[in-house]
């Protein structure tokens, strides 16, 4: 007996109309953006080798993949993640490229959510990706291009900045490593107070331990970054603090200081970053819309060694978003229907296709008489109906 044949799997949805409508119209505005700030389309499998993430470097993603095999027996999943595919394209079929490489993406990644989370297994994503170029110049470029498609969507948002160098040295001097840095992490990422207390309690009060410990309250405008210098004695730690100084100074030439802030507990999940991190928040929508960061080393993994920085968007949520804001509304199924009378057919499929290459929104009747078609265009409405019968062409 089937049981699953009518219901879709576990943090799988079915999209219809004006969800479709509205990821749609982001993908579009997305594109725009990207397009003009020079980045080029890339599509990459839905199955990929279990090789590409089986690396350190995927952190959590290892642990909520869907797996299969192919024909020959090897490991494959479906992708979870889109930077390291796109690493892989860059050090492999664009090899011999010349860099930097601007490129972009909208395509599906699946990952096991978490019981209760809210989190689909399922979803879309629309991301570039900046190969090649370091510093300030690439990471102020992948910002602002960032903050230019949240704003093509109509979006009043918020990008949080943070640097991977800041949680990477305490955690090392705190001699933290394996699952034991994960738990920390997530403490320090979901700002859980009370359980990054009792992780740190067996470590006792050093310098180290304090800075944990306000890590997840370092965040807010440009006096966190005063406040951080107190407590990071570190000299990693200090240069990733000048650099954020220095990067903050920059937005605001930019006219972005207002939508952006500074906080030192972001802590992504992926181990491939190595410098900038941050994430973009949006009116409207309770979850992470932009999430992104340099990751230096990562193509050096796939035996080609670049500098490269990225972001992110789940087109979902900013899809969803626009529709609960209404900044996007579904157009109407047509502006004119057309009925051929028995015998004439032919001819309204022949004038609706007149019509459509005029840019107008227009449906053939599918019912038997006029009748039938005039309450289907109230129905559904559509203003008018055009008649082909052996009277020739009308109007109702």
């Amino acid at each position: 007996m089937r049981q699953y044949d009518k219901v879709t799997p576990q943090g799988t949805k079915d999209s219809l109309f004006e969800e479709c409508y509205a990821r749609a119209e982001a993908q579009r505005r997305l594109t725009e953006v990207f397009e003009r700030c020079g980045y080029a389309p890339v599509a990459t499998p839905h199955l990929e080798f279990h090789d590409v993430f089986r690396r350190g470097s995927a952190g959590w993603l290892a642990g909520r993949l869907y797996s299969a095999t192919d024909s020959r027996g090897q490991m494959l999943v479906l992708r979870p993640d889109s930077t390291l595919p796109i690493a892989r394209v860059a050090a492999t079929r664009l090899k011999d490229a010349a860099l930097p490489l601007r490129l972009y993406y909208h395509q599906n990644v699946f990952r096991r959510a978490r019981f209760y989370s809210g989190d689909g297994d399922e979803s879309m994503q629309s991301g570039v990706e900046f190969v090649g170029a370091d510093g300030l110049r690439a990471d102020l470029e992948i910002l602002a291009c960032a903050a230019e498609a949240l704003e093509a969507c109509g979006a009043n948002f918020c990008i949080e900045l943070g640097h991977a160098d800041i949680f990477r040295c305490l955690a090392d001097s705190l001699g933290v490593n394996g699952d034991a840095r994960e738990s920390l992490a997530a403490c320090i990422e979901s700002k859980n107070l009370p359980a990054l207390k009792d992780f740190l309690a067996p470590y006792g009060e050093t310098a180290t331990v304090n800075a944990l410990l306000e890590l997840p309250r370092l965040f807010g405008g440009a006096e966190v970054l005063a406040q951080a210098k107190a407590l990071f004695k570190g000299s990693a730690a200090r240069k990733a603090l000048a650099y954020l100084t220095q990067l903050f100074e920059a937005l605001e030439t930019l006219g972005l200081h207002e939508a952006v802030e500074i906080d030192l507990g972001l802590v992504h999940g992926q181990q491939y970053y190595t410098g900038l991190v941050f994430r973009g928040y949006m009116e409207g929508s309770g979850k992470t819309v932009l999430s992104g960061g340099r990751y230096d080393g990562l193509l050096a993994e796939f035996g080609r060694p670049a500098a490269a920085v990225g972001f992110a968007i789940s087109t979902d949520a900013l899809a969803a978003a626009l529709l609960e804001s209404g900044r996007v509304e579904a157009p109407p199924m047509a502006e004119v229907l057309v009925f051929g009378a028995a015998g004439f057919e032919a001819a309204a499929l022949a004038r609706a296709k007149k019509l459509r290459a005029a840019g107008t929104r227009c449906l053939c009747s599918a019912a038997g008489t006029l009748e039938e078609s005039a309450a289907f265009a109230k129905e559904r409405g559509i203003p008018g109906v055009i008649v082909i019968d052996a009277d020739g062409e009308r109007v109702i």
